[in-house]
């Protein structure tokens, strides 16, 4: 079974955008627009990113919508490449200051800061290397795999029901910021296309890790009777269900309960499983049809069953 990304631009048409500016700006009794003003928290739909990627930069967004260019009191738009590199330290120290951390977190930095951590990690690679260059210390040096990044995706799409969009890669429900995706992938639409080759590669193998290595028989010749042949017993597939599987399962059953059909995306705090029909211990198998999505709830009352 092959999986496609969705198109989000095709979802979301040029109007919808401009008339949502226009509205944060009417909310903010403002004539223009910061992009660090265009947010969910001033009554946003949907990202300052989205329109920028969708008409280019921030001053044809503000064209389009008909809204005025608004400066900083450094003569240049928050957000914007063309930001000095000491500007951008010089507030992460500030923020710093403000919260009275040394080791200036992300979060702390998108609550106070003027720029947004994209910003700072396209300018300088890392967060953690524009932190040294602000002499803050590093709290945490991330060692993340593909697989953590694939894994955090699928809790995404599993919360959401759905494809997860840029402006959704925030916690609680993400473990990664967006800017670690930008940084490893380039962008979050590439960062999706990877996730998918990943579940459609159908090369990989799944060891079992309890399973232990078999010495292979060797023939007593010295015996004067031999044993007769023993049937081979057919090797059973893993018991563990690997993401790709796992993926496979939650998108045929719609991310929801196949018992009682709740789902994070109508609940967030409906925690899914993916279980096997005929238990692994009883020989049911790690395949498709012998797999289910069931919510936590109704998986432990199905143990209790058993």
């Amino acid at each position: 079974m092959k999986f496609k990304l969705t198109d989000t631009r095709k979802q979301i048409s040029d109007i919808e955008i401009i008339n949502d500016l226009r509205t944060v700006a009417n909310n903010l009794a403002k004539q223009s627009l910061k992009m660090r003003d265009y947010c969910k928290a001033n009554g946003a739909k949907y990202n300052y990113q989205t329109a920028k990627k969708r008409f280019g930069n921030w001053k044809m967004v503000l064209q389009k919508a008909k809204l005025a260019t608004e400066k900083s009191i450094h003569g240049v738009e928050f957000g914007e490449s063309s930001i000095k590199e000491e500007l951008l330290i010089k507030d992460m120290i500030s923020v710093s200051k403000k919260v009275n951390n040394p080791k200036l977190t992300i979060t702390e930095y998108e609550k106070h800061g003027k720029f947004g951590v994209v910003t700072i990690t396209k300018r300088f690679g890392r967060w953690n290397k524009a932190k040294l260059l602000a002499n803050l210390e590093v709290g945490r040096n991330y060692n993340t795999t593909v697989e953590d990044y694939m894994r955090n995706v699928l809790a995404l799409w599993t919360h959401y029901g759905r494809q997860p969009k840029y402006a959704e890669v925030v916690k609680p429900f993400s473990n990664l910021h967006i800017s670690s995706y930008e940084n490893k992938f380039g962008t979050w639409k590439k960062a999706l296309e990877a996730f998918i080759e990943y579940i459609n590669n159908e090369d990989d193998v799944t060891v079992e890790e309890d399973r232990k290595p078999e010495l292979v028989p060797i023939n007593n010749l010295n015996s004067k009777k031999r044993n007769p042949k023993k049937t081979l017993k057919a090797k059973r597939t893993p018991r563990n269900i690997n993401l790709r599987l796992r993926f496979t399962i939650l998108k045929r059953d719609n991310f929801s309960c196949k018992k009682c059909g709740c789902s994070p995306a109508k609940n967030p705090k409906v925690v899914l499983h993916v279980d096997h029909i005929i238990p692994w211990s009883k020989g049911g198998e790690t395949v498709i049809d012998n797999l289910e999505t069931l919510c936590q709830d109704c998986n432990l009352g199905k143990s209790n069953v058993l």
